[in-house]
């Protein structure tokens, strides 16, 4: 039969000498003590994660800083009828760009993801979709583009940010703006926008957006209004997650209506839903994201209060109270003050959001969250015609079409709506040929009495077909 052993007190009494020789000693000769017993590891962790942590994010800075990025202009047709399901397709396209790094990659040489940045501006009530991207991925999303609205326009522009201020106060101009975060946590889904769907005939569309566009829309000379939206393609590891969630989620509600007399209870149509929504979240490409939303105007024309409550409600309604919504994220990035100081609270921070977005940095003031591609299609998809009114939205003005078949070339011209091949002029004998020349002479003639005419008191008609000389058209493609 064992028997227990009588504690050994050695190791105690040990320690209780080592606490008493530390207390009676300098802070040094204390340090020196620690340290031979095994405390050199502590400062020895601390001092190389320091370093590392230093190390990898100044090669993370060198990385980002050999990137050269771009400002592309969308400009879609008038009539557009594209739903954001084509949005959607765009951005399962764009996630060829995501890049698998090994730890040498990641962590010594400082490789990131890449990223983008999805916004809309409006200077003075003036609407412009524009793309923030990698210039070697400009094929990438041009081609992406194309593939689901082929009468799109698309024109490299330059910064809109430039000749903002930068440091506040400004003496000219003021801003407001905050970025947004997920009221839950990721894994909960948003409204989409098949949730403005007509739930019988799926025809009927009121589009999200149109409180965006309509808000953005209103403001007036000296105002501009910069919507934003940082996105970079992650792996699939939020994916498990997500689904580890969904199983939890239906553990607490199944426990939450257990009883003896319901021993194996079934979920209402609303927790049923709620579970399906968190699990399909799961099911499609997700992208870590940040919102900011920044108002910059003039101090004579400046009005934050108006914008403020219109941007806030536009995305509140991407809200469902069992579900997910966005909230803004005043207590960290939000232009807001205080108790003591408030002016000079609000302008650090008007200072740090202005750098942020112009910097469409993922580092700089809230953490990113994951939204799939069908709750980002949601945010930033191009209106519907029939669903939004935005006449100030820089747009196609025509569609685009492809040239006749019987358009003749340098070398050939038309007569009875048959190519026939011009002749030579360098060969003197070069003749038209029979039954061609007379109509050619014919031709002749009746100009030739035309100009004849001319000289009497009518002038001469033009020709139907002559080109009417005024200025080009608003969607003449940029070289």
């Amino acid at each position: 039969m064992n028997q227990t052993k009588p504690m050994d007190f050695n190791f105690i009494l040990a320690y209780l000498d080592l606490q008493l020789s530390l207390a009676s000693q300098s802070t040094f000769d204390a340090l020196y003590i620690v340290s031979l017993h095994g405390g050199w590891m502590i400062l020895f962790y601390f001092f190389f994660h320091v370093g590392f942590e230093f190390l990898h994010d100044r090669e993370q800075g060198h990385f980002a800083g050999g990137i050269e990025f771009i400002y592309l202009a969308i400009n879609i047709p008038k009539l557009n009828e594209q739903t954001p399901r084509a949005v959607e397709n765009f951005f399962n396209h764009l996630a060829g760009a995501h890049v698998t790094q090994d730890l040498i990659e990641k962590y010594f040489q400082g490789e990131l993801q890449p990223w983008f940045s999805f916004e809309i501006c409006s200077i003075e009530g003036y609407l412009q979709f524009v793309i923030y991207t990698p210039k070697k991925f400009r094929d990438l999303v041009e081609a992406s583009i194309y593939a689901q609205y082929p009468d799109a326009e698309i024109v490299q522009i330059e910064d809109y940010c430039k000749g903002k201020p930068e440091k506040y106060p400004d003496p000219v101009y003021d801003m407001w703006g905050s970025e947004f975060t997920l009221v839950k946590d990721e894994a909960f889904p948003i409204l989409t926008y098949k949730d403005f769907e007509h739930s019988v005939t799926k025809e009927y569309f009121k589009d999200p957006m149109a409180a965006l566009l309509e808000t953005m829309s209103r403001i007036g000379k000296g105002e501009e209004c910069w919507f934003q939206i940082y996105v970079q393609p992650t792996g699939n590891a939020w994916q498990k997650k997500v689904a580890e969630k969904a199983s939890e989620l239906t553990s607490e509600l199944v426990e939450l209506r257990t009883s003896e007399a319901r021993p194996f209870p079934m979920l209402h149509k609303g927790e049923s839903s709620l579970v399906e929504s968190v699990y399909q979240k799961g099911t499609k490409i997700g992208y870590k994201c940040k919102i900011r939303i920044v108002y910059i105007a003039k101090k004579e024309n400046y009005n934050a209060k108006r914008v403020q409550y219109g941007m806030v409600g536009a995305l509140k309604q991407f809200s469902k109270a069992d579900a997910n919504g966005f909230k803004p994220l005043y207590s960290l990035t939000g232009v807001t003050g205080h108790y003591l100081f408030k002016t000079f609270q609000k302008n650090i921070r008007k200072n740090a959001l202005f750098v942020a977005y112009r910097n469409r940095s993922g580092s700089r003031g809230g953490n990113k969250f994951v939204l799939n591609v069908e709750e980002l299609a949601t945010l930033w998809h191009f209106p519907i015609a029939h669903s939004v009114r935005a006449p100030s939205l820089s747009q196609v003005s025509a569609k685009r079409g492809e040239a006749p078949g019987v358009l003749p070339l340098e070398s050939q011209y038309l007569i009875d709506e048959e190519v026939v091949e011009a002749p030579d002029p360098k060969k003197k004998s070069a003749k038209l040929p029979q039954g061609q020349a007379s109509q050619h002479a014919s031709q002749a003639h009746h100009g030739h009495q035309s100009d004849n005419h001319g000289h009497g008191a009518h002038a001469p008609a033009k020709a139907p077909h002559a080109p009417a000389h005024g200025a080009p058209p608003p969607n003449l493609p940029i070289e």
